[in-house]
């Protein structure tokens, strides 16, 4: 039988378009999410390139340039998701300020310890394989590294270090012999370190006590630990070392100085990252002072706007660099966004703008902080004030569709001839 070849043209093209549309109708559109940069920077104390991986707060290309940022330097590139994660969450429910991450790729510059028999070492070991002279690596992050992140990110100068193992190493050597250069330490697996020392016989234990010793006033916050798995079993100096420092520090707690050191229970050598650093960052900045009840806050005698202020500034007193309200939060309360618009629906006009304005302030390209500005204007009757604010929203780049820019022009018509009906 003769084949027409037209018809089994056709029907190759039918077969062809049948799988095309199932190739298409099983198309997912992926995008990646970026939460994260990397950058290399090149150091000229050290000759050489320093990679480092940096995690921004979410907020910080809407916020004003009165947002400031503490750094929490992280000696262990490992653990920088986990750590960007847990700083990105306790920020979100104003459980500790919103921080900026920043991990060494290539580690950081140890210095050489004697391990002083410690039993978490190989034994014939006298002093760490590895290590050196530390003074170029502190230059560095003195005149390099802080005012790079300082110019290009809004940091401020409330450093915290945080090193794992052997990268905690740095994170007590800068707590003994670097004074000033980190406002916090923590120091987690590193239990088998505080046994060790400059010199052979003496601990970074026995280094710490000396210049408390001696009126060398430290202040700022300490956290030591080490898994029970490692201090029980695998190398029992662990535990002894962190309970010799909790005995011997213990007479210098004071309002200045805050320490933690402890075997932490049911936890593995790296297991206990997680659990340690929420519980540093609780010592650091304990919720009782942190978690800011707006709304109790603005109860309070006086006005609410002064009241807000007056509790963060205490705050930043205490801290030493600037800690402004939150200006926005989500799912809650406790924010000016929902401060001010509640002031305003209590009949509290006054305040309410004051409030709403600061908002504004603190997030100028936010058009719902503009439009709800314009609001309260309204309520005031200030209609070019209102007018003026949704103006300014309407101007902010965005992808709104031309019924919302539409709808920005309506209200801005409904305030001028609200406006000409009251004779303003």
């Amino acid at each position: 039988m003769k084949t027409n070849p037209i018809l089994y043209i056709v029907i190759l093209l039918f077969n062809y378009n049948l799988a095309q549309a199932q190739q298409d109708a099983n198309k997912v559109e992926s995008t990646p999410l970026t939460f994260a940069r990397q950058d290399v920077i090149h150091s000229k104390i050290l000759n050489e390139d320093r990679t480092i991986n940096i995690f921004l707060p979410e907020s910080f290309h809407e916020t004003s340039i009165h947002h400031t940022y503490p750094v929490l330097l992280l000696l262990e590139d490992e653990f920088f998701l986990m750590v960007s994660g847990v700083i990105k969450h306790l920020s979100s429910v104003e459980r500790m300020p919103e921080t900026i991450v920043v991990s060494l790729v290539d580690g950081p510059k140890v210095p050489k310890l004697y391990t002083n028999g410690s039993d978490f070492w190989p034994k014939d070991w006298k002093q760490l394989p590895f290590g050196g002279n530390t003074d170029p690596f502190t230059t560095h992050l003195n005149q390099e590294l802080f005012p790079y992140l300082k110019n290009k990110f809004r940091a401020n100068d409330f450093k915290i270090v945080m090193g794992l193992s052997g990268t905690s190493i740095y994170a007590l050597h800068a707590f003994a012999k670097e004074p000033g250069l980190f406002d916090a330490h923590i120091a987690i697996a590193s239990g088998d370190i505080l046994g060790m020392g400059y010199s052979e016989g003496e601990s970074l234990v026995d280094v710490i006590i000396k210049d408390f010793e001696n009126n060398q006033k430290k202040i700022g916050w300490l956290y030591v630990t080490s898994a029970d798995s490692d201090g029980n079993g695998n190398s029992p100096m662990i535990k002894e070392n962190l309970e010799e420092l909790e005995r011997r520090l213990s007479p210098y707690r004071s309002d200045d100085f805050y320490f933690i050191s402890k075997i932490f229970p049911d936890e593995g050598h790296y297991d206990v990252a997680l659990p340690a650093l929420e519980e540093a960052l609780g010592l650091i900045f304990p919720k009782v002072k942190w978690f800011a009840k707006y709304a109790e806050i603005i109860e309070e005698s006086g006005n609410a706007m002064k009241n807000i202020d007056n509790y963060f500034q205490k705050l930043s007193m205490e801290y030493g660099f600037e800690i402004l309200p939150k200006a926005e939060r989500w799912n809650s309360g406790n924010s000016l966004s929902r401060i001010g618009p509640s002031l305003l629906r209590e009949g509290k006009t006054i305040e309410a703008i004051e409030v709403i304005e600061r908002w504004v302030e603190y997030r100028p390209k936010s058009t719902l902080a503009l439009s709800e500005l314009s609001k309260a204007y309204e309520s005031n009757n200030e209609f070019t004030k209102a007018i003026s604010a949704l103006a300014r929203a309407g101007e902010i780049p965005s992808e709104r569709s031309m019924e919302e820019s539409d709808s920005y022009q309506a209200r801005i018509n409904q305030l001028k001839k609200k406006m000409a009906e009251k004779g303003n």
